[in-house]
């Protein structure tokens, strides 16, 4: 659950969920009519959707969780989880995610994403 939220708000490629597929089915539910696909030529666009980050945004979110603190005890370093030239989370455990989803996820998104979809994301961690 972890590794597919953190794919989806960071759009890595592997890992996201929110893909051509999404956005199609999307279409056939009849919802979010503004994340339609658009084609391009032979490619397809696919417009941003609400919880999708840009790369300042990863930046500010990386750079929130490298900020953190905890108590000795409480969690592997954060610090040491956070690449700040790759843009990426290494080396997670499962305890690391669990921490992650349930405590900081709220807090290193609360400044970026919008409300609603930074509302949704709190209640699913």
């Amino acid at each position: 659950m972890c590794d597919s939220l953190i794919g989806t708000l960071l759009n890595i490629n592997e890992k996201t969920k929110d893909d051509l597929n999404a956005h199609l089915d999307l279409i056939k539910m009849n919802i979010q009519g503004e994340l339609t696909p658009i084609e391009m030529g032979k490619c397809t666009y696919l417009p941003p959707t609400l919880y999708t980050m840009s790369k300042d945004e990863k930046i500010s979110f990386f750079q929130s969780l490298k900020g953190v603190k905890v108590p000795q005890g409480h969690s592997l370093n954060v610090k040491s989880l956070v690449s700040m030239k790759d843009l990426k989370l290494i080396g997670l455990k499962s305890h690391d995610c669990h921490i992650l989803m349930q405590q900081l996820m709220s807090v290193a998104i609360h400044g970026i994403l919008p409300k609603n979809g930074r509302h949704t994301i709190t209640r699913l961690c």
